[in-house]
């Protein structure tokens, strides 16, 4: 029998092949498909109806703003490509719509372009369950399921480690997660859910919710502890470059934690992610709240300290 050829329309999707051994069943991503490195020598199926790497998150957020109320798609499906990858098996999400190709663009071109009905996939998260199930689902749909318990094994024994450690450590220190800087934005899904097993708390965010725009002076009453930047799908030059100009605001300066120290920055294309990384940025924030507990914890490159921190009193 020959093997699976799997197409991977989202980033996670394509880690979450990768993370489960099956790199050589992958014979197609979207452009935005770049980890593991492996990933980038794959046809790219997908594609950005305009560049944004260069632009200020002031300057996507207009574009998006733009395509949305044009009715305008933000990326585009090659369908003759998808036609001679001749793919058994499609990934694709109903998450958001700024992230990646949508469901439906994919239910449609494979209707249209292909000669046969390839299994899609589609996935929509909310939660760290559903980031898990995710990974058994594409596991069982590509023949991986064995593979798939192992690595769930894995996963669930690291975020168990970190979230009986700080059970009982005392009071959680109050934390916002910036998903986008302009306009503000904090973060939803998954990522208030890690916060709480990392043992903080997100008082600006809804569990299992969606991202929202944030006012400045909501954000100076909370009065954070710690402020997590980690913009969506930014990297970390880009997260520098995109804080640095933060710093020129008055309300960003008149933050405790920004007076503190307190701000640490995170590659912001690993926590936008449903894939196994989600476990490296929990990992990050327990390590960044709690380096007593946790030093050394976190694989390189997911976070960095903005600035040297105060520490908070654990009471």
């Amino acid at each position: 029998m020959p093997p699976m050829r799997i197409v991977s329309l989202l980033p996670s999707a394509t880690e979450i092949v990768f993370a489960l051994g099956l790199g050589d069943s992958l014979v197609g991503v979207s452009h935005m498909c770049d980890y593991p490195a492996a990933a980038r020598g794959r046809p790219i199926v997908s594609r950005s109806i305009r560049s944004k790497s260069h632009l200020s998150s002031a300057e996507i957020d207009a574009i998006i703003q733009q395509a949305r109320a044009a009715g305008n798609p933000l990326y585009i499906i090659d369908g003759e490509l998808l036609r001679r990858l001749r793919p058994d098996l499609i990934l694709t999400q109903e998450l958001c719509e700024v992230c990646a190709v949508g469901a439906g663009s994919v239910f449609e071109t494979a209707a249209r372009m292909l000669d046969y009905s390839p299994e899609i996939l589609s996935i929509r998260p909310a939660g760290l369950g559903d980031i898990f199930d995710n990974i058994r689902r594409i596991g069982e749909a590509a023949g991986a399921a064995e593979r798939a318990g192992a690595l769930l094994g894995e996963l669930r024994r690291r975020t168990d480690y970190v979230a009986q450690r700080v059970a009982g450590a005392g009071r959680r220190p109050k934390t916002f997660c910036i998903d986008w800087l302009e306009p503000l934005r904090n973060t939803g899904q998954w990522t208030p859910e890690l916060v709480e097993l990392a043992g903080g708390v997100e008082g600006l965010a809804e569990k299992w919710g969606k991202s929202r725009e944030v006012g400045w002076d909501e954000a100076l009453g909370y009065q954070p502890d710690y402020v997590m930047v980690m913009p969506c799908a930014f990297n970390m030059d880009r997260t520098i470059a995109e804080t640095a100009r933060l710093a020129e605001r008055a309300e960003w300066n008149a933050l405790d934690a920004v007076r503190a120290g307190r701000v640490y920055l995170f590659d912001g294309q690993i926590p936008s992610r449903h894939g196994p990384r989600v476990i490296d940025v929990l990992e990050g924030l327990a390590e960044a709240m709690r380096p007593d507990l946790f030093a050394g914890l976190t694989p390189p490159g997911i976070f960095r300290p903005a600035t040297r921190a105060a520490p908070v009193v654990i009471g």
